[in-house]
């Protein structure tokens, strides 16, 4: 997985300077693939070369999390307030900051820390009151159970929790390289369904007003572009904007008063690589989470693996499948500040499989 996405990166990086010195075209896909060459440095790390103290490692990421998160109600609570608006120009709570929370609260559970758990979930319950979002809701739902499945696996080695979790893992994987797809080929019937779950949850569960017509009609617009078999296998050579000229479609006029050109962006992450590089490219991407997946279970059902290093990955695989969520449904990755954590995760992962005394350092009591 790790040098698919350097290869991401090598391709993107070559089809920007091609379409920047020879056609001026400025439009480029590769800042998706900065964030990667962080874990893809993992790569040139000889196995056994670094050793890894995973407990006070697992104990600072689990104390950074939670301020994160915590920081993260705080700007919820202070955003609508007129009198700081006008002190500072505070942006709109960006739904890439709330990921740190499911982070930090399958983090506690993975440890035990089950005060700092309830807490952090008090937290997270905030932050959806106060911006109720059906990402975050999504993630946990997702991630929660899985994170307490492998808490079994961290207090002793056992197989069943390692496999109930890659079962539900692969579920997730399926549902989100599956959707994009089945939306390119089936679009009203899945776009209704699609469109009826996340209206129930966002409005009737969580009390916020759901967004998902927008986010439909940009996609129906985006796969619209996918006219021939050529386009459908390798797309449209890295050369289109990533975004949709939504403002010129009847209904949503309107949105040139957001956006004078009309441009909304495509929000997904899976369907931009689709539409960029074709079933190609978009094959290659879901083969490279499905490798970081299975390699993270792999490790886990070694004897070697306990304690706090089963902690470290568990806690890369829940990342892996909320990073997948949240792209699934906002163009996360061009945005690389916005996903470095997770980044960050899968490279201590790599490390923490490639030291050859973890289970000796590492206990869990």
């Amino acid at each position: 997985a790790p040098f698919v996405f350097a290869l991401f990166f090598i391709v993107m990086a070559l089809a920007f300077s091609v379409n920047f010195f020879i056609y001026d075209n400025r439009e480029s896909y590769v800042s998706a693939f900065i964030g990667p060459l962080v874990w893809s440095l993992a790569l040139f790390i000889p196995a056994g070369s670094i050793g890894l103290d995973a407990q006070r490692l697992t104990r600072d990421l689990r104390w950074v999390f939670f301020f994160c998160t915590v920081l993260y109600v705080i700007e919820a609570i202070i955003k609508p307030l007129d009198v700081v608006s006008h002190l500072t120009p505070l942006h709109e709570v960006q739904v890439h900051k709330s990921l740190v929370c499911v982070l930090a609260l399958c983090l506690s559970i993975l440890t035990g820390r089950m005060t700092l758990a309830f807490i952090t979930s008090g937290a997270i319950v905030a932050a959806i009151i106060l911006r109720p979002m059906s990402t975050l809701v999504l993630a946990l739902i997702v991630c929660v159970p899985i994170a307490i499945v492998l808490r079994s696996r961290v207090i002793r080695p056992r197989i069943t929790p390692v496999i109930v979790g890659f079962a539900a893992s692969m579920m997730t994987w399926i549902a989100a390289v599956s959707i994009p797809l089945l939306l390119y080929f089936f679009f009203d019937d899945i776009a209704d369904f699609i469109g009826a779950g996340e209206t129930y949850l966002k409005s009737d569960v969580i009390g916020g007003q759901s967004n998902m017509a927008f986010r439909l009609a940009i996609l129906k617009i985006a796969y619209s572009t996918i006219t021939d078999a050529w386009t459908f296998i390798f797309g449209n050579g890295l050369l289109d904007k990533h975004t949709v000229p939504l403002g010129q479609i009847g209904y949503w006029q309107w949105w040139y008063n957001i956006n004078p050109e009309g441009e909304a962006p495509i929000h997904s992450d899976f369907s931009i690589v689709f539409i960029e590089m074709g079933i190609i490219g978009y094959f290659f991407l879901s083969i490279a989470f499905l490798s970081a997946l299975w390699r993270r279970f792999r490790d886990l059902t070694r004897a070697k693996f306990s304690g706090y290093a089963v902690v470290i990955q568990s806690i890369s695989i829940i990342g892996i499948l909320t990073l997948m969520i949240y792209i699934s449904d906002e163009p996360s990755l061009r945005y690389y500040n916005h996903t470095q954590s997770i980044w960050l995760l899968l490279l201590i992962s790599e490390v923490a499989s490639k030291s050859l005394d973890t289970s000796k350092r590492t206990k869990y009591g």
